[in-house]
């Protein structure tokens, strides 16, 4: 293939906060319209040209005699402003170094692990993934001069309050909607502010899509190259932040919003061993961790129920995740006692609301019309008002046969509605108490404040601080009265809080070819 685009969303972590670091527990993660896009061209050597990069007599040193030139791959990050061209050689002496990239004819290079990494554990893979043989592979990828990487993402990912500023525009939800698609960043990488959607996973899941399918060896509707594929990402994903974390981030990326449970650390722990001696794995062992291997990882498609909408805000305090994460669990591993009380509380009440949503679902099947006539009901009363007036409902259809399916449906969406309610309402008590014992603010009182208003909104099922908790967003479950949210958050006197322009989108990673790639 001489052109391929793939992409994957971004996520959201609504339950599972640090429970998902431990395989005991899952947690649910919707993903959204924010993706990133990966595109690949290649441009294929004339026949009559020979295989030796440009400039042979730089690169080609007596420390390089083992290499073997294969090709030339050009990374090109628009929003970044950033071209990177490398070489790719393959080592004929060092299985454990067996491609390597060399970057050249960029003063102001900087390593990009995310990308780098991903690179190199792909091209690892297809040489003897399938069919293929490592003699064969080379062949194929010596026969392109150069291919091409473009990698964008959406807005969302990033805080767009800086170029609303750099246009004079307003900081509301309406001039975000009126930004142009990829827009660049403001500012250096260390000024860069994220919005917490999962970012690097989503880029990595992307270019990894896009390097498999470029070089003909997965197909995304074949779920088991899309498990090889996902299996790999969480381990380029690893490999680039230089520990195992729990990989919801990767698997929500290539296989859309799900109850996710995490895979053991030992899968991949001798391949990290290797990165740390600065060494890779060759292509046998890693096709053995990654396709010959069976994973614990475990995962439940399911998104957000027809009906609800997934709000999400861009809280301009920041927090520094890494920090909180280490302070938890260190708490954790000192008081094992109270936290996995805490834990174990928390899991009731996550599962109640993977349970709800579960529910929901099947009954938007059984009767859709009547499903959205009762959804919508709820949406426009005063959540104080749900307990009495299925209560209500009861008392009118006691006697009236012809309406007790619809007076069953009323009762069975609106108990499971009252208990999401419920559910939340508890998993953040309990998120604020570990947050206090462990002096680490999970949910901050600015949060609280804003989550509480945002639930005391008629149409709003659930309101919490999504992921690892902290300063960095708030996320919404409603029904009606979107506008309504968006508004009092922009309205917000206490700190600048920005709505952003996302929907919950259930589609994992994809193959993408309407995607326009933008230029440098």
């Amino acid at each position: 293939m001489e052109r391929v685009v793939c992409s994957a969303p971004g996520k959201v972590l609504v339950t599972g906060g640090y429970l998902v670091l431990d395989k005991k527990y899952d947690g649910i993660v919707f993903t959204i319209d924010s993706r990133f896009y990966t595109t690949i061209e290649g441009s294929l050597k004339p026949e009559s040209s020979s295989s030796s990069p440009s400039n042979n007599k730089e690169t080609l040193t007596s420390s390089f005699e083992t290499l073997e030139y294969l090709t030339d791959i050009n990374v090109i990050s628009p929003q970044f402003h950033s071209s990177q061209t490398y070489h790719i050689y393959y080592n004929k002496s060092n299985e454990n170094k067996s491609y390597q990239l060399k970057p050249f004819g960029n003063e102001n290079y900087r390593e990009n692990k995310y990308v780098e990494n991903t690179i190199i554990y792909s091209l690892i893979t297809l040489s003897e993934y399938k069919n293929q043989t490592t003699e064969s592979f080379n062949k194929l990828i010596s026969s392109y001069q150069l291919i091409s990487i473009t990698i964008v993402g959406d807005n969302g990912f990033y805080s767009q309050i800086p170029q609303l500023k750099n246009r004079n525009l307003s900081i509301s939800f309406e001039s975000l909607k009126s930004l142009p698609k990829f827009l660049p960043v403001i500012g250096s990488l260390e000024e860069l502010q994220k919005t917490g959607l999962g970012s690097s996973a989503a880029l990595v899941s992307s270019l990894t899509a896009s390097l498999l399918s470029f070089f003909g060896a997965i197909d995304l509707e074949n779920q088991k190259d899309k498990t090889v594929l996902h299996n790999l990402a969480q381990v380029a994903h690893c490999i680039a932040q230089g520990k195992i974390g729990s990989g919801f981030d990767i698997s929500s990326a290539v296989f859309g919003s799900q109850v996710y449970r995490r895979f053991s650390p030992e899968l991949i722990n001798d391949i990290l061993k290797l990165y740390d001696s600065k060494l890779y794995p060759n292509s046998k062992e890693l096709l053995k961790c990654i396709s010959e291997t069976e994973w614990d990882n475990k995962h439940l498609d399911m998104g957000l129920p027809r009906g609800l909408h997934l709000l999400l805000a861009d809280v301009s305090i920041g927090s520094n995740t890494p920090v909180m994460v280490k302070k938890i669990l260190e708490w954790r591993k000192n008081d094992p006692t109270l936290a996995n009380a805490i834990w174990n509380q928390l899991d009731i009440e996550n599962t109640n609301v993977k349970h709800c949503f579960i529910k929901l679902n099947q009954l938007s099947k059984e009767n859709q019309s009547q499903y959205d006539k009762v959804l919508n009901q709820f949406g426009n009363l005063s959540q104080s008002n749900w307990e009495s007036s299925i209560q209500n409902n009861n008392n009118n259809n006691n006697n009236d046969n012809d309406n007790n399916e619809d007076s069953l449906i009323y009762n069975n969406i609106g108990k499971t509605l009252i208990t999401i309610r419920e559910s939340f309402l508890k998993i953040r008590s309990l998120m604020r108490e570990m947050g206090k014992i462990a002096d680490v603010p999970l949910e901050p009182i600015e949060q609280t404040e804003l989550a509480d208003h945002t639930m005391s909104i008629n149409g709003c099922i659930a309101a919490g601080v999504p992921g690892a908790g902290g300063f960095d967003a708030l996320f919404a479950i409603v029904i009606t009265n979107q506008d309504e949210i968006k508004n009092s958050w922009m309205n917000w006197k206490k700190c600048q809080v920005l709505p952003l322009v996302l929907n919950e989108n259930s589609t994992g990673v994809a193959i993408d070819m309407s995607h326009i790639t933008p230029k440098l």
